[in-house]
């Protein structure tokens, strides 16, 4: 398996910081794509640089830099031609539905055995999804938290994950690159979409939302 990056969309990424289930899974896909190389990463950072290469993109939730599940829409929004696969460590159907409304195109516990995850790979490369229900029922209650987070665009998630640490308006926006006329559209806009009065409730929204 080489850790080089390949050549436009032969690849496929596994993401996970646990050794022993990147091992796991990066067998798997040898078994279900033999021709695709197999990049082996153990953050979302350092799977985002082979990420325009890759067809497929396995994906742990528990990173250490990833936002649990409200870190796949803008993921999926940066590389749209990427096949996505949750496979994760908690057996949560909440979490699965989440999953199934974010865009990706299937969910496996890490407790599923090496052939079935074969057969989901396979059907996932082939432009179909894995789910245990099916994608007509994932429809969330629109006032739910996770709901209202998801309905952030991708520039408004990141103000508010800047937020989460504390940083003012101005450090905002040196922090991501913006002036802070556009910081506090967007902080206005996150406030109203997630349907409360300030900060300290969407901060906490947030929190409640990756617990």
């Amino acid at each position: 398996m080489s850790a080089a990056t390949a050549s436009t969309q032969t690849s496929a990424i596994v993401v996970d910081d646990h050794p022993m289930c990147r091992q796991a899974t990066a067998m798997a896909l040898g078994v279900a794509a033999p021709d695709l190389t197999v990049i082996e990463a153990a953050s979302l950072a350092e799977a985002r640089e082979h990420a325009a290469g890759a067809t497929l993109m396995t994906l742990d939730l528990a990173l250490p830099d990833n936002r649990s599940v409200l870190g796949v829409p803008a993921l999926l929004e940066r590389f749209p031609h990427l096949r996505l696969l949750v496979i994760s460590g908690a057996l949560n159907p909440d979490i699965e539905q989440q999953v199934a409304v974010t865009g990706a195109h299937g969910y496996l516990s890490k407790a599923t055995p090496i052939s079935v995850m074969v057969e989901a790979m396979r059907a996932v490369m082939a432009g179909q999804t894995w789910f245990s229900f099916a994608l007509a029922d994932t429809a969330l209650p629109v006032d739910s938290d996770f709901a209202r987070l998801s309905s952030l665009t991708t520039a408004q998630s990141r103000v508010l994950t800047a937020m989460e640490s504390g940083r003012l308006n101005k450090q905002i926006a040196f922090d991501l690159g913006l002036s802070e006329i556009t910081v506090k559209a967007h902080v206005k806009a996150i406030l109203k979409k997630l349907s409360v009065p300030n900060r300290t409730q969407a901060i906490l929204m947030l929190q409640r939302a990756q617990s």
